[in-house]
């Protein structure tokens, strides 16, 4: 994040719509503390998603929490305001430690909510931050329905759980030296079936599909079989 975006955060204290999410990592309950007790979450700069900036964020616990709080997203809370700061400074018993004069995001919050229904991640995955809304927020059941990537992407998660098709969204690959970040990986028997959505670079591999937003939106039901077809080779 450079200097233009940290001013652009810090001057946007509240956006206002009162619907930008950020679910972020809590991986360690001294830190649940600080916000349950003292109202405020940090950030480093150098790790801050793109779109930091929010009304609301919410946690999603780590394998630091009891067993009936890992892997899900219970709570959230207000954001009341953005401060740029230093780890020494969030956190003065510290001072000694390697990152002190790391720049933060203090992120000062409201009372903590309960969601009326905890969001799980059905695979346990490593999550860090998931820019969302309060309507996917409030209505998720698992952690894939909170990515917000536009109404295309929506589409086809759609489409794939009517028709009980299992995946993961927004997920890394590592292949033959080469990074990606997949929109979708459905798994298979023998494999699995990657799927990227309107990228501007296209990545090869037998069980890898691109799809245009125009044809997610216009032709889901389309998309959806070539993606079933890929399974079944996928399976073989």
């Amino acid at each position: 994040m450079d200097e233009k975006q940290i001013a652009q955060v810090l001057h946007e204290t509240r956006p206002g719509s009162e619907e930008r999410v950020l679910v972020a990592v809590m991986n360690n309950q001294r830190d649940f503390e600080i916000a349950r007790q003292h109202g405020w979450y940090r950030v480093p700069v150098k790790r801050a998603p793109k779109r930091v900036g929010a009304d609301y964020v919410a946690f999603y616990f780590t394998s630091a929490f009891p067993q009936e709080q890992r892997y899900q997203v219970i709570f959230y809370a207000p954001i009341y305001a953005y401060r740029l700061t230093t780890r020494a400074e969030l956190l003065p018993e510290q001072a000694d430690h390697p990152r002190a004069q790391e720049r933060y995001f203090k992120i000062e919050i409201g009372p903590l909510r309960r969601l009326a229904n905890p969001i799980p991640s059905r695979k346990l995955r490593r999550i860090t931050f998931i820019p969302t809304t309060l309507d996917k927020l409030l209505n998720a059941r698992e952690i894939n329905d909170l990515w917000d990537k536009g109404r295309h992407q929506d589409e086809l998660w759609t489409a794939l759980k009517t028709l009980d098709i299992e995946a993961e969204r927004q997920v890394e690959i590592w292949e033959s030296g080469a990074r990606y970040l997949a929109d979708f990986v459905i798994p298979c028997s023998k494999g699995r079936v990657i799927v990227i959505c309107d990228a501007e670079q296209r990545f090869t591999g037998r069980a890898v599909l691109h799809f245009r937003a125009d044809q997610l939106l216009h032709e889901t039901a389309a998309c959806v079989q070539r993606i079933r077809e890929a399974m079944a080779r996928a399976s073989l």
